[in-house]
């Protein structure tokens, strides 16, 4: 059964938490507007990756349909099986989000919900992974 004083002090409680400072919010938003720069510029500094600025959520998705070529690889699904046995590197194709859009290219999700240490450490495995070719 519900305690209509539970539920009462609850809802309280959430109406001052959307009410209320928002500080630890904002720095969140910040933290991630600097890791979505930051894998966005790195993935544009790799041969053949070209990735454009997410609008939200924390992932960037960027067009390895040139990577996937430099390394000898049929579609983004082979590319991120072979990222991850050989690079030790973590990232879902395109396929898993459904229908490849014709005419689009190659595409991955790259997680930005991470450390920015542990993001230039993911994308500089992809670098030497795409730069070491076939």
């Amino acid at each position: 059964a519900r305690d209509p004083i539970l539920m009462a002090k609850a809802m309280k409680k959430a109406v001052e938490a959307v009410n209320g400072p928002q500080d630890a919010a904002e720095a969140m938003r910040e933290r991630f507007r600097e890791r979505r720069d930051l894998i966005v510029g790195l993935l544009n500094k790799v041969p053949g990756v070209h990735c454009r600025s997410p609008g939200g959520a924390f992932y960037a998705w960027p067009n390895v349909t040139e990577a996937c070529r430099k390394t000898g690889c049929e579609d983004s699904e082979a590319f991120r099986k072979r990222l991850l046995h050989e690079a030790g590197v973590a990232v879902l194709a395109d396929i898993h989000f459904g229908r490849r859009v014709p005419g689009d290219g190659q595409h991955i999700r790259f997680s930005y919900a991470a450390s920015n240490e542990a993001i230039e450490r993911g994308v500089g495995r992809l670098a030497a992974f795409v730069r070491k070719g076939a």
